[in-house]
Formats: C-alpha cells, structure tokens, sequence
C-alpha cells in the first residue's frame, strides 16, 4: 500500500513537470479558459463637500430688523483697538492691556442706528445683561480711573465701548471670557473704567428704550451715589436679581432692599458679609425716599435678608413707567402703601463713620483688606482675595464625590487646603466660619477640614460663583455661594 502510493504520487508530480515545460516551450498550447470582458468604468468627477456655513456668534436685535454676525462678519468690519483694564466694585484694579474688536456704535448703524432715547442691552450666555445709554455708545461717557492709585482722573481721556474679540493679539480664551466681551479702550494706557461694564460671554445685543439716566442717593454710615448701570449689574440673576409678580401677573424685576442697606453700613461695601448683622441690633431704621418726598419706614430687622421687599427697577423687562420711574419698592412682604415710586434716596440711620486718620510716621501701614469674589480672613498670616481667574490659576481638581442629597456627582475646583496653606493659618485657629452671598453661614471644624484631602471651593456654571464641595461632611457644610471663610 504504501509502495502504491508513493508510485501515484511520483506520477503526479512528473505529469506536472511535463505540462511546466509544455507551457515554456513553443509547443502545443491548451486551450485557453475564457476570461470575461473588461469594460472601462467611466470616470465620474466629484466635487469636495461644501464647508459648513460660519455659526453666527453674536445676535443684534432691533426695532425693526436683526442681524446675525459670524465671527469672518465681525472681522469685516471697521476695527476700534485700544487699551482696556477695570476696576471692580471691591477696588481691585486688572492692568490695562490691547483689545481689539467693533466698537458698539458701528455696530448700532448695521440695524440703522438709534436716537438719545434708545441704547444697547448687552447679554451675556448665562443671562447677565447691563444697558449702555446712547451717550455712553456714541461718546465714550464713562468714568476712568488711574490704574495705579485707583482713584479716579482728573483729566477725562478719550474711550469708546467695543465688542472685543482679541487681547494682545490673541482670541479670549472662550472658557474664562468666552468668544466675545465688551471692553472700554482708549489710547492712553493708563486707564481703567467700572468692572461693571466690562461684560464677558457676550453673544447678543439688544435696543432699548432707556428714559433718562439716573442716579440713586444711598446714605448711611458710607454715602453711595448709585447709578443705573450698578443697580442694573447687581440686578443680574447671576448676582443678586430677584422677581416678583403682582396681582395683574406683572413681572418685577430688582434688587432686594438689605443689599442697598449692606452697601452703606459700614466699611464693608460688597465683599464678604455686606450687610452687618450685629448693627441689627441697635435698632436703626431705614427710609425709602420718592421723588415728592413720600417716605416709607421700616426697622432694619424687618429689612435683613428679606428677599420679598425689593427695589425694581424694571416691569415686565421694560423700564419702569412714568408715575413710578426709575425704581419703586414691591414684594409679597409690603403693604400697598409702602409699595413707593419714584425711589430717588435710600437712608440708613446710622452715624457717618469717621475719617481716616492718616498714620503717624512711626506706625506701620494697615494692612490692606482682601478684595474678591471670594476671600479668606481672621487668624492668617496674609488675608487672601481671589477673583475665578486667580483661582483657576491655580491646580484645579476634578473629583467624583457623593453629595449627601443629590448622589454621586463630578465636582471641579481648588483644595481648600490649599488656600488656607497660601493665606497661613495662625497657631490656635480652631474652625471656619462660612458665608454666603446671601448670609447664609454655616461653621466647619478646622481639624475636618485638614483631613478631607478632597475638600474643594468648587466652580459653579456661574462666573465668579462658589460652592463648597464636602465629601463625608454634613450637607449643612455643602455651602452655595460662597464668598468668605473666616478663620477662628
């Protein structure tokens, strides 16, 4: 069997050997199998993919028509450059530095431009909105400050409010300014104007009609002329805006009363705690003053973080009509007399602080107060002010951590650890005390605080907003808003 095989096999491969050779030489060929036809496919030319159209980045809405611009739109069209820093509320001042952008009364013309009575309300993408009148659009009427001292010029310069898209020559970096922000820019470096107006995120611009300017007298121990433009910028959702409806389903929309009360009551006029819970309890009272001198009363513990007694400055997203213009007192907490129009002073009975004195030569500088949206005060070595950007600066944490209401979530921000190590927590410092922007205060234990290594003042989908993140801590600690911790 096996010899039978290797026979086969043998001839196999010598029948192959001989059909190779065939093949190679000029003999017999075998008839070739049929191939099929191969017809040539016709060349059909094709187009590349249309590009996607540029998405529109800002929104300008008129009286009669809109337009929607691209960000090539923009670039299009006259440029207005120059320098442009701010000064915040709390006193902070960001060094001027070159914008570049379309200057608001260019832009005004693409919707056939508008009369003293009209101007521009800037939005931004959370919602905050501040109005810029006619004059400030066409004429650059803003107050400037000199960036060194902070106080403000003598001799006014040259400005011109701008939609910006570069900074130095580079584009906002869209997560902390986004595409778009308005700046107040001038030729000369050394100038700064109101943080207020300095409106980042910005994707809309809107005509309204604007009544006259004016400005709100607020006495106490500080005195505070208050303009529209703060009033408006407090007013924002984002900050400290609050809404009421009356019975005619009309919608309110202002500040709530303690706010203006806190901007006076002592030296603190915005960061921190404003508004002084301990004068509370001598007593002092507050008067609501109109126009023709109608007056209405009311006792500071009535008034004390009460958000159903406001100051309105707008109805149903319009500027207030005549018999109650520019501000009128509403909310679920007033009786229809004390409901008064025509708001032109706010006084708090308390004594006017005195003046500083000046140090004597041999006594060393106070200390100046930490400013920002949020601070760290009490036993430090250094008092600490940051405002988002400084934060971010900073190592930023991401974290998974179990919220004791709300579940496992994904939480983003700054080891508070971290801040109180920069500020320098003094020898025999025992606890934190927590505020919030609505006086809320909540107290931790220091020593908890040392051993949560996850502990953060966690980012918010709000700019300049904190929240404390608190794994294993009692949700009493989970603190929104947050804008100080004293060390006690």
């Amino acid at each position: 069997m096996k010899l039978s095989a290797r026979l086969i096999l043998s001839g196999a491969l010598l029948l192959a050997l001989a059909l190779t050779f065939a093949a190679c030489s000029g003999g017999t060929q075998p008839e070739a199998t049929p191939v099929a036809e191969v017809t040539e496919v016709p060349v059909v030319e094709t187009t590349a993919a249309p590009a996607e159209p540029a998405v529109p980045i800002l929104e300008i809405v008129g009286e009669t028509e809109s337009k929607s611009l691209t960000m090539e739109d923009l670039k299009a069209l006259p440029v207005t450059e120059g320098y442009a820093g701010i000064k915040s509320s709390t006193g902070k001042i960001t060094p001027p530095v070159m914008m570049k952008g379309v200057a608001l009364k260019d832009l005004a013309e693409l919707i056939g431009g508008m009369d003293e009575t009209k101007g521009f309300n800037v939005v931004a993408e959370d919602g905050y909105s501040i109005t810029y009148s006619n004059d400030q659009i066409q004429n650059g009427s803003f107050i400037a400050y000199d960036p060194a001292t902070g106080e403000e010029l003598k001799n006014p310069v040259e400005l011109t409010a701008i939609i910006a898209y570069e900074a130095d020559s580079k584009p906002f970096d869209a997560r902390q300014d986004g595409i778009l922000r308005l700046a107040i820019v001038s030729q000369e470096l050394k100038q700064v104007t109101d943080g207020h107006w300095a409106v980042k995120w910005v994707n809309k611009l809107e005509v309204k009609n604007l009544g006259a300017d004016w400005v709100l007298l607020v006495e106490g121990a500080l005195s505070k002329p208050t303009d529209r433009a703060s009033v408006e910028s407090c007013g924002a959702p984002q900050c400290h805006g609050t809404s009421w409806f009356d019975d005619k389903n009309q919608q309110w929309a202002g500040v709530p009363l303690y706010y203006f009360v806190g901007s006076v009551d002592d030296e603190i006029s915005h960061e921190g705690p404003a508004f002084n819970r301990d004068l509370v309890k001598t007593g002092y009272t507050i008067d609501v003053i109109s126009a023709d001198g109608y007056t209405v009363t009311f006792d500071a513990e009535r008034v004390q973080y009460n958000k159903n007694i406001m100051v309105a400055y707008k109805v149903n997203d319009n500027a207030l009509p005549e018999e109650y213009f520019p501000l009128r007192l509403v909310g679920d907490d007033l009786e229809k007399k004390e409901m008064v129009g025509m708001i032109e002073q706010i006084k708090v009975g308390l004594e006017p602080l005195p003046a500083t004195a000046e140090p004597a030569a041999t006594e060393a500088p106070a200390a100046e107060p930490a400013t920002g949206s949020f601070v760290i005060t009490g036993l430090v070595n250094q008092q600490m002010g940051f405002m988002e950007a400084d934060l971010r600066a900073l190592e930023v944490l991401k974290i998974n951590a179990e919220h004791p209401k709300n579940g496992a979530q994904d939480f983003e921000g700054v080891s508070l650890n971290a801040l109180l190590d920069m500020a320098g927590v003094k020898e025999g410092a025992k606890t934190l005390l927590v505020t919030s922007a609505d006086g809320y205060t909540t107290e931790v234990a220091l020593s908890d605080i040392r051993a949560c290594a996850d502990c953060l003042l966690g980012f918010t989908n709000t700019a300049e907003k904190f929240k404390l993140v608190m794994p294993k801590l009692p949700s009493n600690t989970w603190a929104k808003e947050v804008i100080s911790i004293e060390v006690k």
